[in-house]
């Protein structure tokens, strides 16, 4: 999940709002990466859903849902909001992986 936000993070780094809105491939790229991002939410158990309720893990599969089913219906100008507002919180709020070192 943490390189998936830095992707998002990358990809609107010194963006200016409506330019990146106006892009043609900007916005899809974004939903793109969002989509990945509910993915993993969805992977992550249930139990570290439970262990950080103030992660809104639901919502992230709820909107990677939306993204994938409903394309037609997604606001882009909703996702930058939740790039740029709600991705800073959510990667500060994200437990980190333990290093490669203690996994073996």
């Amino acid at each position: 999940m943490h390189g998936v936000l830095a992707d998002i993070s990358a990809l609107i780094e010194d963006q200016d709002r409506d330019a990146f809105l106006a892009d043609i491939s900007r916005p899809h790229a974004l939903a793109m990466h969002f989509i990945r991002l509910g993915e993993a939410a969805n992977r992550v158990g249930r139990d570290t859903w439970s262990a950080y309720p103030q992660i809104a893990w639901q919502k992230m599969a709820n909107l990677r849902h939306l993204i994938a089913h409903e394309y037609k219906i997604v606001d882009h100008a909703e996702l930058w909001t939740i790039a740029t507002v709600h991705v800073p919180q959510l990667r500060d709020a994200l437990p980190k992986p333990p290093p490669p070192s203690e996994l073996f």
